[in-house]
């Protein structure tokens, strides 16, 4: 290969590396994805029936009592509480009723998927760790739950 081609080999090297970056730098970039809005929070309607003021006022109760039970047992030394698996389990068990004398997801179907979906969208779905952050977010979302609740029936 002669001293010209390798001259023109290189030079075009260059070329290609330069409109490669020129490429990279000035080409459209894919507009981000939005990031989801939670779910509003809004209860009123959702307690149907004879019962629903006695019900809405019941899960208001509940859902201060979870978030307060949260709260200190993220203040022991070794917190009973860890994952968002055994936050999940504590979910099933209000809406089955253990800890009320009725189902609230049986009795009031509407209120329970809307709070599903509160909750779901502000604290999320993942059953891992529970760090100091995670877990104040879900006592915050357990109050906002108790608030609307309230609300709800006046």
């Amino acid at each position: 290969m002669t001293a010209a081609h390798k001259r023109t080999v290189i030079f075009c090297a260059l070329l290609a590396g330069a409109v490669l970056a020129a490429v990279v730098e000035f080409a459209p970039r894919p507009t981000p994805a939005p990031t989801p809005t939670p779910a509003a929070l809004d209860l009123r309607g959702k307690f149907v029936g004879p019962e629903a003021a006695t019900d809405a006022a019941a899960f208001s109760g509940l859902c201060h009592g979870i978030a307060e039970a949260l709260a200190a047992d993220g203040s022991r030394s070794a917190p009973r509480i860890t994952t968002g698996v055994q936050i999940e389990d504590v979910r099933v068990a209000a809406a089955e009723g253990r800890f009320l004398p009725r189902s609230l997801s049986r009795e009031q179907p509407h209120a329970a998927a809307a709070a599903g979906r509160y909750l779901d969208s502000v604290v999320g779905t993942s059953g891992g760790p529970l760090d100091a952050t995670a877990r104040q977010r879900w006592v915050e979302a357990f109050q906002a739950l108790a608030t609307a609740a309230e609300e709800a029936v006046r």
